[in-house]
């Protein structure tokens, strides 16, 4: 089967089996330098790309649903100006993920920020699909809200 998508920016066309996960279909498409574990379902939540700006374990996405999407992996959104406000939300906080789970939790800090979600329990439900215990809850929540306030600010100075 024929699928388009774009990933981190680049249109493809790709031609495989309408089942395949994300996860493999990222590895095999944009090199050795790609941190999307595989894990074969497990949902350790090691593996969340963006999916239309939501976040998604990769693992856990089969070929057909990304028809007509774009996805960007933490090796593309790392390169942006917002991963600097996230950055700069993990030092004034003083917590970041460990270097386990940090390309996960940073991608679904990404998606809260965007969206501006504020609520903690929103926050904190939205995190849990990744399963390492690195981080305290009430640091996730004051990452989220740091980064939300860094941004306001930065466009606020753009205007």
């Amino acid at each position: 089967m024929k699928i388009d998508c774009s990933i981190d920016g680049k249109t493809l066309t790709l031609s495989l089996n309408s089942n395949k996960p994300l996860s493999l279909i990222l590895s095999e498409n944009i090199g050795d330098g790609a941190a999307v574990n595989h894990c074969r379902g497990d949902m350790c939540g090691l593996c969340a790309v963006l999916v239309n700006g939501k976040p998604m374990l990769s693992c856990m996405v089969p070929a057909f649903e990304i028809r007509g999407k774009e996805i960007i992996t933490f090796e593309s959104f790392q390169k942006t100006r917002a991963m600097k406000d996230i950055e700069k939300a993990y030092e004034l906080v003083g917590a970041a993920p460990c270097r386990e789970c940090y390309a996960s939790r940073t991608m679904i800090f990404e998606s809260l920020i965007s969206d501006g979600v504020s609520e903690p329990e929103e926050i904190i439900k939205e995190l849990s699909i990744v399963r390492c215990p690195c981080m305290d809850t009430e640091d996730e929540v004051n990452i989220v809200l740091k980064a939300i306030d860094i941004r306001r600010k930065r466009r606020v100075r753009r205007s």
